[in-house]
């Protein structure tokens, strides 16, 4: 059986032109990057190219329909990629110019069956730190996402009584709307005899994770916010 000479790495919106046949006004392409002789990736997000559904099956030799099931499958992974390199952004970047105590405090305190390991938390957080920015970093099927702590934006997050999420909401940026938007979360806070934070993030899940975070991943994730924005 012939080795393909593409492996699908998911569904762009960002090119509307078939790198093939160059038709134009496609809702969505294909990101192929190039295999080499083996059948292993040999390229960059540089040496990718946007086929439509139709060129891509002739180049694979598939149906369109196994095509798009195939590039969406791809896409739905690199999306949970994206987001699992959010959560270590939201947690980790904020330590890490922190105190070495303070960082083995939040790394640890996460990853416990890691401790008396010989496992040195400082490397350990740059080495996740480096993973999460590269990962969105990629341009394989769309534009670099954000990923500095200067991208974090404020969420605010109610609890219940039994400390589960009942709402996750982005801060408005105006004045008013956010005096308005904490009022209303407090009361309905005291309804439900909860409670309110308010945590910085890349988006509402990764608020969420800080959210439940311990104490001290939340206090670096305050100095973290207000430092980016002093």
């Amino acid at each position: 059986m012939p080795i393909p000479k593409w492996t699908i790495k998911g569904i762009v919106d960002d090119y509307d032109t078939c790198g093939c046949c160059a038709r134009r006004g496609l809702k969505r392409t294909v990101a192929l990057m190039p295999l080499d002789a083996d059948g292993n990736e040999d390229g960059t997000a540089e040496d990718v190219v946007y086929y439509g559904t139709s060129c891509a099956a002739t180049a694979l030799n598939w149906t369109q329909g196994k095509v798009t099931d195939t590039a969406r499958a791809a896409q739905a992974e690199r999306d949970q990629r994206d987001a699992y390199a959010r959560r270590m952004i939201n947690i980790y970047a904020p330590v890490e110019f922190a105190p070495v105590r303070d960082k083995a405090r939040v790394y640890y305190g996460r990853n416990q069956h890691r401790l008396d390991t010989g496992v040195k938390a400082t490397e350990e957080v740059a080495k996740l730190l480096a993973e999460a920015r590269a990962t969105l970093a990629d341009t394989t099927t769309g534009p670099a996402r954000p990923s500095r702590i200067e991208d974090f934006r404020r969420y605010l997050v109610i609890f219940t009584s039994d400390e589960r999420i009942l709402l996750v909401r982005r801060v408005p940026e105006e004045e008013a709307e956010r005096q308005e938007q904490a009022a209303t979360a407090q009361r309905r806070a005291d309804q439900i005899r909860g409670t309110v934070r308010v945590v910085a993030a890349l988006d509402a899940e990764a608020a969420r994770d800080v959210a439940y975070a311990d104490e001290l991943t939340r206090e670096w994730n305050t100095k973290a916010w207000q430092a980016a924005h002093a």
